[in-house]
């Protein structure tokens, strides 16, 4: 934003333009709107050499903004260096000065011109909103927060102050402070694309996805040519499970931007938990691409290779996890995963003791330790001992930590399930799913196979298709299934006497 006393926003131009005009022609050319006009007639200005100091210093002020809003951040650092050393007092051009420095990521050195130019003048609000927005750059948002509420204070008609001191809230987990504000915005303007977005994004974090579609509708009709609107309805749509509506909004999203990372990598969920498998992996390969130091690409896209039988190609993710992000729990657990799926049992354990290893109070480590148990009761182990120490470590009363419970014999299968619940209605699919597939491992080290067969029925075809329960829960009923099946009966010939 720009000082009231700014007149030019960002143009080029040439002096020749100029020629032949008046001193306050050029001065109107140079207080003008428009860049090229506004930086023809400040030049007409600086050339003629006969402005005062002050009034120099104030023509390479209006030029280093036009230039500033051309995108030509060399030039208006010039310029704005140059109005300051004329008149090192200029709060208004340490104003746009520090706006240069943070366009050039220098975040620390725009809020050094920020601070000074609310030194010299304490009522300078775009100092404080950009300031604001800075801190929030850094990730500072209590900071930033502060600054947007002494903008208000001095400003309270501007609902971008509203947005950015929502949007500073939201990222601080704050929902309702960031849903007040994105409304206040959009009571001073209705049509606020920034916040109809936002407030949207809001809906979505508060699991209320039809309106935060609604939201997205607003936005994407207002902006029918930005991605984000249709990568955030995407996402609602995602976690209502619609993943035919989620992928139609990522795919649009795509021919906007085909640089749209986050786009290629949710519709890579979407077709992975739809159980289209190839194209997730496509969709996983091209994030990855863009996107290279994300271990959740590699994680995912081994999770649709597992879903695929391919165990080779999903290890060889699951190590590169490893390699990207050195020790990672989640690497060790899907590894592990895998060789228990591929009846490699031992080297199962060892994965999971690996993955416990990283970090014993996290929930993956409450995982690892499940399917550490599973995998040593298929070896014939009583690990009881070491499984109770590895619960104490953990808060059992979040999920997993419930089916933990039951194989301390703690809770009962119907608990954990009962357990498994959630407003959420993607977090209740997915804990449903772990839950009867946990309920059925549990059943069957007890000899109850018809009751462990409902159960791996029930995770099936409950589970989202890039799960590893889901695919854990295939193996068993085949087994099941074969195990079922009569055999041949064998004749042999009779005994010669």
């Amino acid at each position: 934003m720009r000082g009231t006393w700014v007149w030019v926003c960002v143009l080029v131009g040439a002096a020749a333009i100029a020629a032949g005009q008046s001193r306050d022609e050029n001065w109107n050319k140079c207080k003008a709107d428009d860049p090229d006009t506004s930086i023809a007639g400040c030049t007409a200005l600086i050339q003629s050499g006969q402005e005062s100091i002050a009034d120099q210093a104030s023509a390479y002020y209006n030029r280093g903004i036009a230039y500033h809003d051309k995108k030509d951040l060399d030039a208006a650092m010039r310029d704005l260096n140059q109005a300051l050393s004329l008149k090192a007092d200029f709060p208004g051009a340490l104003n746009s000065r520090g706006n240069v420095y943070a366009d050039l990521k220098e975040t620390d050195r725009a809020i050094a011109d920020y601070n000074e130019a609310i030194r010299l003048d304490p009522n300078h609000k775009l100092a404080y909103y950009n300031r604001g927005n800075a801190y929030g750059d850094k990730g500072e948002y209590r900071t930033a927060i502060a600054d947007y509420d002494k903008y208000l204070e001095l400003d309270s008609s501007d609902p971008d102050g509203f947005n950015n001191r929502g949007h500073a809230y939201m990222m601080s987990g704050d929902l309702d402070q960031a849903e007040s504000n994105f409304n206040a915005a959009l009571r001073l303007d209705a049509h606020h694309a920034n916040a109809t977005l936002n407030l949207g994004i809001v809906y979505n974090r508060r699991h209320k996805y039809d309106q935060g579609i609604e939201q997205f509708d607003k936005y994407i009709a207002l902006k029918p040519h930005d991605s984000e609107g249709y990568g955030a309805r995407g996402d609602a749509y995602r976690h209502k499970m619609q993943y035919e509506q989620a992928i139609a909004d990522y795919t649009k999203g795509i021919e906007l931007n085909s640089q749209y990372a986050l786009a290629y990598y949710n519709r890579g969920v979407s077709y992975s938990r739809a159980g289209q498998y190839d194209k997730a992996i496509d969709d996983f390969g091209r994030y990855i691409e863009l996107v290279p130091k994300d271990v959740d690409g590699y994680s995912s896209r081994g999770l649709a290779e597992l879903g695929k039988g391919q165990y080779e190609r999903a290890a060889e993710d699951f190590e590169k996890m490893n390699e990207v992000q050195p020790n990672s729990q989640l690497s060790f657990f899907d590894r592990g995963c895998t060789h228990l799926l591929q009846a490699q049992t031992r080297e199962a354990i060892a994965d999971f003791q690996l993955s416990i290893a990283v970090d014993p109070k996290a929930s993956n480590a409450v995982y690892a330790t499940l399917w550490m148990h599973i995998a040593k009761k298929r070896l014939g182990d009583d690990d009881t001992d070491s499984m109770a120490q590895e619960a104490e470590k953990a808060d059992l009363t979040l999920w997993p930590g419930p089916a933990l419970k039951m194989f301390l014999d703690e809770m009962t299968g119907d608990q954990v399930l009962a357990a498994a619940a959630d407003a959420n209605p993607q977090t209740q699919t997915s804990q449903l799913c772990e839950g009867n597939f946990y309920t059925a491992e549990y059943a069957l080290m007890h000899q109850r196979r018809a009751a462990a067969e409902t159960e791996f029925r029930a995770a099936r075809d409950a589970c989202p298709k890039d799960y590893v329960e889901y695919a854990a829960s295939l193996l068993e009923l085949k087994k099941m299934s074969a195990a079922a099946a009569p055999r041949p009966a064998v004749h042999s010939e009779a005994r010669k006497p």
